[in-house]
């Protein structure tokens, strides 16, 4: 009953994001669906399991899960983009399990998406991934995107099992879960590891979206360590500034949280290393500044818009499963008031983080989309966003991997009211 129940309802769920199809022009990097074991740079063996979030579950369940699998695409010039894909995220009975049964329209979807295939293809995400566009500035350089099905914001290492409180989701019997994107990532991690071209790679850009752009932060360490000092080494973090709850911080960060964060935050890094003293007002700034001051030498770039409705969405979610409102209908209904505080504490972070560090910069853009890198909310938005300072946003992020006096990377944010979502 438990794979049909769930085979069912992910089934019909996922088949309406987006059309199944292989990337031209990437190479498919397929993970044998095992345990290995993996040094990590604390010195300590780890051992790592691929996977998506049901995954383990046999084929004959028709979940369109399959191992795990990463692209690649080799481009003309020594240089690499890291890309973390976006995907949600869950971390109890409500937003694993209930909010699977919620349709995905233009205003609703599940918290996360558990599926390696759907939305998790780079051809049809374009954006900064699309090497065809002759005004893209990554377009020679070599790519590599890392999918997001684990529900954990490429954080995770292990299985949780939950209930859906709504009784729906197998009848309100236990689920597993895998959380598994730290191990996905660290098994793409050991591929880049062992490539002839790593030693002569002149620069890398660390880019993540929406759950990706924390795996991108917090996993930015482990991939600094393996290239040479020599190479140039920056973040650009989209759609992710952190206004969070302290209910949902504690869960997931404290040990034995759901996703095993314990075992999987490169906790020698200032920054990461205090991760669970942090409250939810000086979570984002103390985590980003300690890790920007570390490493010093390289660049962390910033981007969202002034009135994301994703990030808006999930403060609702964190909010309202923390005072137990697991109903997914009661999730979407975002107020002004709601929308006024994400935005405020938005700001005072970014502001906060690049007044302490000089090698952070922000671009606020106006509107409501979500993501701004690639095209799964706003098509062409990559290309066409220039509401902060009049500076389009390629262009900007053109300046973050360019070294030109005469354009460097600054603070852009867009004036007046934004686009507020409102009446002012």
């Amino acid at each position: 009953m438990l794979k049909f129940n769930l085979a069912v309802l992910i089934s019909m769920l996922l088949i309406s994001f987006f059309p199944q199809a292989y990337a031209v022009g990437w190479e498919k990097i397929e993970i044998p669906d095992n345990v290995s074991t993996i040094l990590d740079d604390d010195g300590r063996y780890k051992d790592i399991k691929t996977g998506c979030a049901f995954s383990h579950l046999p084929d004959e369940a028709g979940l369109p899960n399959k191992p795990f699998h990463f692209y690649y695409r080799k481009g003309t010039k020594a240089k690499t983009l890291i890309y973390f894909n976006g995907g949600g995220a869950c971390w109890n009975g409500a937003t694993c399990l209930t909010s699977l049964t919620v349709p995905v329209t233009q205003t609703t979807r599940p918290a996360y998406n558990p599926s390696i295939e759907n939305e998790n293809n780079p051809e049809e995400l374009g954006g900064i991934l699309d090497f065809t566009r002759a005004d893209n500035p990554l377009k020679d350089w070599n790519m590599v995107f890392i999918p997001s099905c684990t529900g954990d914001a490429h954080l995770g290492s292990k299985n949780e099992v939950y209930v859906d409180p709504s009784g729906i989701i197998n009848h309100g019997d236990a689920v597993l879960v895998q959380h598994r994107g730290f191990d996905n990532f660290m098994a793409v991690r050991e591929w880049l590891k062992h490539r002839a071209d790593r030693p002569g790679t002149e620069q890398v850009l660390v880019a993540g979206s929406s759950a990706g752009a924390y795996g991108a932060l917090m996993n930015f360490p482990r991939l600094h360590s393996i290239y040479p000092d020599k190479t140039k080494i920056s973040l650009l973090s989209d759609a992710g500034t952190g206004v969070f709850t302290s209910n949902f911080l504690n869960t997931v960060f404290e040990p034995d949280g759901p996703w095993g964060t314990e075992h999987t935050l490169a906790t020698w890094i200032p920054g990461i290393n205090r991760i669970g003293s942090y409250n939810a007002l000086n979570f984002f700034t103390s985590l980003a500044t300690g890790i920007e001051r570390h490493f010093v030498n390289s660049k962390f770039a910033y981007v969202t818009t002034a009135w994301d409705d994703v990030q808006m969405l999930f403060l609702n979610i964190m909010r309202k499963t923390g005072q137990g409102v697991n109903d997914p209908n009661q999730w979407f209904n975002l107020t002004p008031v709601t929308a006024v505080e994400w935005s405020l504490r938005m700001l005072t972070t970014l502001h906060a983080n690049a007044l302490i560090n000089r090698n952070s910069k922000y671009y606020i853009s106006a509107g409501t989309y979500h993501i701004g890198l690639v095209d799964a909310f706003a098509p062409g938005v990559f290309y066409t966003e220039k509401s902060a300072g009049g500076i389009y946003l390629k262009d900007w992020v053109n300046r973050l991997v360019t070294d030109d006096r005469n354009y460097p990377l600054i603070n852009l944010m867009c004036s007046g009211t934004c686009g507020a979502p409102f009446p002012p």
